[in-house]
């Protein structure tokens, strides 16, 4: 996953070889230190986290010279609408709110201090005021229209017609009163979808086990970090590094159960109030500007287009997937009735219990044998060297820079002599802190400067606490693949001067495919060798482990695959409801029977607690749509192998590096010599 936020567009969330050529660019470093509009050349004293004030003041900056950048833009006369007169100024003052609104949205959900949450909070909202402002600004929109677009370049032309695109998107042509009342909602929307997502942040719930004995199948490590408070009670929370392990390898049905509960509780009841009326916002929205529901107006500039389209997709991939679910939950209730021989379903808080059963009676595999492996710093240290060497790059720690908690690092990335930017790494659970994992961008590096910033954020085992051990399920480390899998796109998508056409501006159903690609990596032996060592004996992971490793993957794809075809159709399906008369009750109960393949809890809300909702909205599809194209991607790096540099360097250079500046259809016919298509992703789907 990856946090993004829209340069221009309408943001539907409230904030995831050998050297390329690159260009020349200024000799210039990136720093929480460079001003926030990276159009001055002022060095404050201090990073944008250091005080609330601090935070509210480079805000007001950037905001401040973005609104100078706009009325020039609106003064200048009819000879400076041109690519330089025009085009140029507009990309300044895009670049001022980008870096800007990426602190911002970082700081909003990972600083430790609330303060400095609630003046991020405050600057996201200033930014999505004045990002709707300029949406709805019909002087500018005339500016941008009559520059002439026939002498410009292929690229200068493409961010013109985007630009012209999202204008109309917003509704810059209708008349005075209409475009007050979008303001309004758009407004609005930004509020609720922040509120949404800091109730998810803030309740952290917990269970309380009296007796050490419901404790048993966890491993020894989780153990002794869980020792009984004061009270003579282990108290366990709904953070990631407490429950994943619990669904995993709890023998207690019970235990699993009440974590699952209070998991699927957070910050219910308060966003159901909070999610219907941000649907009712968005379908007013959509209706104004001429579309029948939410999920039409969103689709329209994505690959698919259309909802019919992707109605069709969600219907395909259902079908490819429930024949494969049906026999996966057909073996799980066998061997959950070995334990409970009256049982007549497999719950949702037995998925990760009984699936890892399954796997270790037919594969020998155990998920606990390889959590020795996977200590947190040295697979950090060993994804740092295998996409250092993959893509040709250089990671060097900066251990002079200044962090918002002791625990994040801050990396600088070299391509060859170049110096392409830095990134942090965010990756232990704390109060306050974002709960999932993502990339979050923090400046869009550009083709001439500025450089690339991002964060990598994630809740991974702590080596500061605990017993220091610090183990990772094998799930977190296909994870760590994954986000820096986002985290290396946005870092060498430099190739464009424009803004909204570098970095991961991409379409949203294919920004996940160069992340899931890469997932790829932490299956391979020789990749995992490399890092993946006991943290007892220092002995390499054995080849033959992770054979059965992986080959214990292949069962349970088929109910993992329709859980997430669940989520997908539950977030399209929602936004062309009508708002007005929705029973979000019924309509949950209504998409768990159609398509998750575990029966529904009642105490489980999950619309008040599923983030994708507000990032994502209507969008949940893209991750099997990209991972479509993920699968087919992968083909090129099946055949020559996967530490091949001749293929990394063709895909930095054809997936990566262009970054938005080409549709994302036409990204992947130079690298795959043809269109995409479905047959990687079938075969893999149905392999056993």
């Amino acid at each position: 996953m990856r946090m993004k936020i829209a340069s221009l567009a309408l943001a539907t969330s409230a904030l995831s070889a050998a050297c390329a050529h690159t260009s020349p660019r200024p000799a210039q470093s990136p720093s929480a230190e460079a001003p926030l509009s990276q159009s001055q050349d002022s060095v404050p004293s201090g990073p944008v986290w250091q005080s609330p004030e601090r935070l509210t003041t480079r805000c007001g900056e950037a905001l401040a010279e973005a609104t100078r950048l706009r009325d020039a833009i609106k003064a200048s006369d009819g000879a400076s609408r041109t690519l330089d007169g025009t085009l140029v100024p507009f990309n300044r003052m895009l670049r001022a709110i980008d870096l800007a609104s990426g602190w911002a949205g970082l700081m909003f959900s990972v600083h430790p201090e609330e303060a400095v949450r609630k003046a991020a909070q405050t600057c996201q909202e200033d930014i999505a005021r004045f990002q709707n402002d300029v949406n709805l600004d019909r002087a500018l929109f005339e500016a941008v229209a009559a520059v002439d677009l026939a002498p410009l370049s292929p690229q200068d032309k493409r961010f013109a017609e985007h630009l012209l695109r999202d204008f109309r998107r917003s509704g810059v042509d209708r008349d005075d009163a209409t475009r007050e009342r979008l303001a309004a909602i758009h407004e609005e929307m930004v509020r609720l979808g922040q509120d949404y997502q800091k109730n998810v942040r803030d309740d952290v719930s917990e269970i309380v086990v009296d007796d050490a004995s419901e404790l048993k199948g966890l491993p020894a490590d989780y153990i002794a970090a869980h020792p009984p408070a004061s009270d003579g009670k282990i108290h366990i929370t709904t953070d990631y590094p407490d429950f994943f392990p619990v669904q995993t390898y709890a023998e207690s049905s019970d235990l699993r159960r009440r974590l699952y509960i209070a998991y699927m509780q957070r910050a219910w009841p308060a966003n159901t109030e909070l999610l219907v009326k941000l649907l009712g916002l968005r379908a007013e929205y959509a209706g104004i500007l001429g579309y029948p529901n939410w999920a039409a107006y969103n689709a329209e500039d994505k690959m698919a287009r259309d909802t019919a389209t992707i109605e069709r997709f969600i219907a395909q991939v259902a079908e490819l997937a429930r024949p494969r679910a049906k026999k996966d939950l057909g073996v799980l209730l066998a061997r959950k009735r070995k334990d409970l021989p009256k049982a007549k379903a497999i719950e949702v808080w037995d998925r990760f219990y009984y699936v890892g059963k399954v796997r270790e009676a037919t594969y020998d595999f155990d998920a606990r044998d390889v959590r020795p492996y996977f200590s947190y710093p040295r697979v950090r240290e060993g994804i740092l060297a295998l996409y250092a060497e993959l893509f040709g790059l250089r990671f060097e720690l900066d251990e002079t820079a200044e962090v918002w908690h002791p625990s994040v690092r801050a990396y600088r990335v070299w391509s060859g002599d170049e110096e392409l930017g830095l990134f942090y790494l965010d990756m232990h659970p704390r109060e306050g802190k974002y709960k999932h994992a993502a990339m979050f961008p923090i400046q869009t590096g550009l083709e001439g400067g500025p450089m690339a910033m991002a964060t990598l954020v994630c809740n991974f085992p702590d080596p500061a606490t605990g017993d220091g051990r610090a183990l990772m399920e094998h799930s977190d480390v296909v994870t760590f693949f994954h986000e820096f899998g986002h985290l290396i796109h946005h870092l060498l998508a430099q190739k464009s001067r424009w803004v909204t056409l570098a970095g991961i501006n991409v379409e949203w159903d294919f920004v996940e495919a160069p992340s899931q690609i890469l997932e790829e990596w932490s299956w391979e032996p020789t990749v995992l060798q490399r890092f993946a060592r006991h943290i007892d004996t220092d002995e390499p992971i054995p080849a033959e482990m992770v054979a059965r490793m992986r080959g214990a993957e292949e069962f349970g794809k088929g109910v993992a695959v329709m859980r997430q075809v669940f989520y997908a159709a539950y977030s399209y399906f929602l936004h062309i409801q009508d708002p007005k008369t929705l029973d979000i009750e019924a309509f949950t109960d209504k998409l768990y029977g159609e398509y998750n393949p575990y029966p529904r809890l009642d105490e489980a809300k999950v619309y008040a607690n599923f983030g994708h909702l507000i990032g994502y909205s209507s969008m949940y599809y893209t991750y099997q749509w990209s991972l479509v194209i993920a699968k087919d991607l992968f083909t090129r790096f099946q055949t020559a192998g996967l530490l091949d540099r001749e293929v990394a360097r063709a895909y930095r250079e054809a997936i990566l590096e262009p970054g938005g500046s080409v549709d994302a259809s036409d990204l992947v016919v130079p690298f795959l010599g043809r269109p995409f298509g479905l047959d990687a992703y079938r075969e893999w789907l149905q392999r056993d």
